[in-house]
């Protein structure tokens, strides 16, 4: 026995309340507050705590290949060029992600921080183009 039998069937009360039944549930479960990107773990950080910034690829109009992003000429890491791959989805992808020389700390409000100074020849500036 349905255990609303006891609602007024006219006007289609037993129906209405059903559908607000069902919209609260939805409403309920889509209202939950977490996100999920496969192959990202969410990390929560400290205010001060450094974050870890990483570069990958570069993709061109000019080429369907991507480009590693070391390969153009831009600033390099004090310690050298280390491979982070984290996960097979990564690797399948073609993704080559390496560190960088980027360094960030939570909470902190940084501007215009020098990196590193290069000189670009004309070879280094046509890759850009």
């Amino acid at each position: 026995s349905f255990p609303l039998e006891n609602f007024s069937v006219c006007c289609g009360m037993k129906s209405k309340f059903l559908h607000v039944l069902a919209s609260v549930a939805i409403s309920l479960i889509l209202a939950v507050d977490a996100f999920y990107i496969p192959g990202v773990a969410p990390r929560q950080y400290d205010d001060g705590e450094g974050v870890d910034v990483k570069v990958n690829t570069l993709s061109s109009i000019k080429t369907q290949m991507p480009y590693e992003y070391y390969s153009m000429a831009f600033c390099r890491p004090e310690g050298g060029i280390e491979t982070k791959t984290e996960n097979l989805g990564e690797l399948l992808r073609g993704d080559r992600i390496q560190s960088s020389p980027f360094s960030f700390q939570m909470g902190n409000v940084e501007t215009c921080t020098k990196i590193c100074t290069l000189t670009v020849g004309e070879k280094e500036r046509n890759q850009f183009i």
